[in-house]
């Protein structure tokens, strides 16, 4: 079941107006968490999970760093994670490599 929030503590159901007309949120009872939704979308409302359990600034902030306006910024961040790890992966597998070359010599 999913409960639209219409007020909470710290005012957060409303002031993500100001980022979104279009936002609101719900609380997901299944799932146990919150979530971000837009009137104005075609199709489903869903935008996000909120990665946090309770409402609070955290989760503006995480909105506002997750809006399409960003979608270069979240790519391109995630590239240099991607080939970070690919280059960290490699790195292991090359040092397991020779690890195992040196107790087939011995």
């Amino acid at each position: 079941m999913k409960i639209k929030i219409c007020g909470d503590v710290f005012n957060i159901s409303k002031r993500i107006k100001d980022i979104d007309c279009g936002y609101y949120i719900v609380f997901n009872t299944f799932k146990q968490s919150y979530e971000i939704h837009n009137s104005k979308q075609i199709g489903s409302t869903f935008c996000l999970t909120l990665p946090f359990n309770e409402l609070d600034e955290r989760c503006l902030e995480y909105i506002l760093k997750t809006q399409s306006s960003n979608i270069d910024e979240i790519i391109e961040k995630l590239e240099i994670e991607n080939n970070l790890k690919e280059s960290t992966n490699r790195t292991s597998a090359f040092s397991e490599i020779y690890e195992t070359l040196l107790d087939l010599e011995k």
